[in-house]
């Protein structure tokens, strides 16, 4: 039976490898203290005319995510921004979502709760109003994607593999069709302008088309990033993302971004032209239910999953680091390799998996195991019977 709990969250980092290499070993230090770990890369933009013959620069990065007690976020929080130096230009990132429910297995180790944990001094300006948009979508579209969020104002996304898993892949001779490996593309951005960057990003994918990609759109309960979008070779002491930065932090808030901007010569921003783009249809009301399993059972789990009502999964392997490892990196314990499964899906579906995987857990040995559901308030996918982008049928006859 699992343990239910509805007092975690999860805290993940965005830092360069030699960062996360020195930030990891301070963050597990008790007995029990663990992390998921998997590489991921930057993206970069030319700040010339050239750019868009030039495939985007990809810097190395290493994502990590840490499920821990709520009482333990603050704590945790501030000692990376402190360790990973995130209060400088262009160092990474770090962001806690709370869980609605988190359902752990027998033997799975939890974090350890301490009590009256200090947290760290010092004026980090941690941000509240933030979302996290996550887009799944193939290589080819990828680097529009990306180019769409950074013209919209985001930094340049995170970029990392997953695979999917769904109805095709159970069709025998028929999953040849699939394209398994897929890129999640990581945006953070304050709530101003996440509507504006979902739906650039929306559009350039063409998600409202069967096949093409899922994005969906997390809140973020506190977080800081600094992260970079391009690259210039213009000689001056700042770049735009720093100018605008320091606006945002002169101005006291973001709301002077809202006002109009005329640029014809660009891509139509300001003069209007942006009302005669296709709107994008969007669910709402979804929920994400993760789930972390050691690598060998991630098949058996999927399965499980998709058979209690998941409409398709993601996953992305990730190393399992530890404080108490027998084996070792560097001064970081290593232990197995985990699975990080995900599936987007309305808040009865994701009840009733959870439940399903509940009584079928000792049975097929899902003991070292976890289960955590965030709320979801946006997606962007194809849905059956959305005929915006198709001719009128009485003109299609």
């Amino acid at each position: 039976m699992f343990k239910n709990s509805h007092q975690f969250s999860v805290v993940t980092t965005v830092l360069p490898n030699s960062t996360t290499a020195r930030v990891l070993p301070n963050l597990l230090v008790e007995p029990g203290s663990s992390a998921l770990s998997w590489k991921a890369r930057g993206t970069l933009l030319q700040d010339s005319w050239w750019q868009r013959w030039v495939p985007p620069i990809s810097p190395a990065k290493s994502m990590t995510q840490l499920l821990v007690p709520d009482t333990e976020v603050s704590r945790l929080v501030s000692r990376i921004v402190e360790d990973g130096k995130l209060h400088q230009q262009a160092t990474g990132a770090v962001y806690s979502t709370p869980c609605e429910h988190v359902y752990f297995g027998s033997q799975f180790s939890t974090w350890p709760q301490r009590e009256g944990a200090a947290v760290l001094d010092g004026d980090h300006r941690l941000t509240e109003n933030l979302s996290i948009i996550y887009c799944i979508v193939g290589h080819n579209l990828s680097d529009r994607v990306s180019r769409a969020a950074i013209n919209a104002g985001a930094h340049g996304p995170i970029v990392y593999y997953s695979e999917g898993r769904g109805l095709r892949d159970r069709l025998g001779w028929l999953r040849i069709t699939k394209e398994h490996e897929k890129e999640v593309l990581m945006v953070l951005a304050d709530e101003a302008n996440a509507d504006e960057v979902f739906d650039a990003m929306a559009r350039a994918g063409q998600l409202h088309l069967p096949g093409r990609g899922f994005m969906y759109r997390m809140a973020i309960d506190k977080g800081m990033f600094n992260l970079p979008a391009r690259v210039s070779h213009h000689h001056y002491d700042a770049n735009m993302q720093q100018i605008i930065n320091a606006i945002d932090h002169l101005s006291g808030h973001t709301h002077w971004r809202d006002q109009a901007v005329f640029n014809v010569g660009g891509e139509g921003r300001g003069a209007g032209l942006e009302n005669f783009t296709s709107s994008q249809t969007t669910l709402t009301d979804q929920v994400a239910l993760s789930a972390m399993i050691k690598r060998p059972q991630a098949p058996a789990l999927m399965d499980a999953m998709l058979d209690a009502g998941a409409p398709g999964l993601n996953i992305t392997y990730a190393r399992h680091v530890q404080a108490n490892a027998e084996t070792h990196q560097g001064s970081v314990g290593v232990s197995d390799e985990y699975g990080m499964l995900r599936c987007i899906t309305d808040a009865q579906t994701s009840e009733v998996i959870c439940a399903t995987i509940d009584g079928q857990a000792e049975s097929l040995g899902f003991k070292d195991m976890c289960m955590f559901v965030n709320s979801v308030p946006k997606v962007a996918t194809y849905i059956p019977g959305n005929v915006d982008y198709r001719q009128p049928l009485e003109e299609a006859s």
